[in-house]
């Protein structure tokens, strides 16, 4: 049997199950126009555009060491806005915070 390994540089399905999780319900809305997927042998890349504009806005990828990023351009280039050494850890930037009075109320329970 032969084997063929995993590119490291390649999004796994759980990746994309990540990615979709906070993908399509913004794409639902009409917030994003599309996603597409760019591969190459150093990386793997979602680039999103959003309607009415003439440039991709966001840009997830993973490269050959495995890494996770998250980019954003804002006509003058890209800016890593989120990095991880998962998927979910990269986009835990568009995911909601824990309410203030939340958060301090479980710290006053923890004392």
């Amino acid at each position: 049997m032969t084997v063929v390994p995993f590119s490291s540089a390649r999004f796994t399905p759980f990746d994309l199950t990540e990615w979709n999780s906070v993908a399509q319900p913004k794409l639902e809305r009409g917030l994003w126009e599309t996603v597409s997927r760019h591969t190459a042998p150093d990386h793997d890349q979602l680039i999103v555009r959003f309607p009415n504009l003439d440039r991709p806005v966001f840009r997830f990828e993973r490269d050959r060491r495995g890494t996770y990023r998250l980019f954003f351009n804002d006509r003058r280039g890209w800016y890593c806005i989120g990095t991880g050494e998962t998927a979910e850890e990269c986009l835990s930037v568009w995911r909601g915070r824990v309410p203030r009075a939340t958060a301090e109320a479980g710290a006053q329970a923890g004392r």
